[in-house]
């Protein structure tokens, strides 16, 4: 699985940590680093939760 920097610089350029991005979303802190790093993979659902958390498009943030 290839990281996902692009997630990672959003969240980053949002001011989120990965503990609050994942209490925004519903997710512990060690998912969002795993999803982040490439070591899980993610369900529409939930790509659909963080792009709306990140005010970004699902496209923009991760392969579909």
């Amino acid at each position: 699985m290839a990281s996902n920097k692009r997630l990672k610089a959003a969240r980053v350029l949002s001011g989120l940590t990965q503990l609050q991005l994942a209490e925004k979303v519903g997710l512990k802190e060690i998912e969002v680093s795993r999803i982040e790093t490439g070591r899980s993979q993610v369900k529409a659902e939930m790509k659909g939760r963080i792009a709306e958390v990140l005010q970004k498009p699902t496209f923009e943030l991760f392969d579909c």
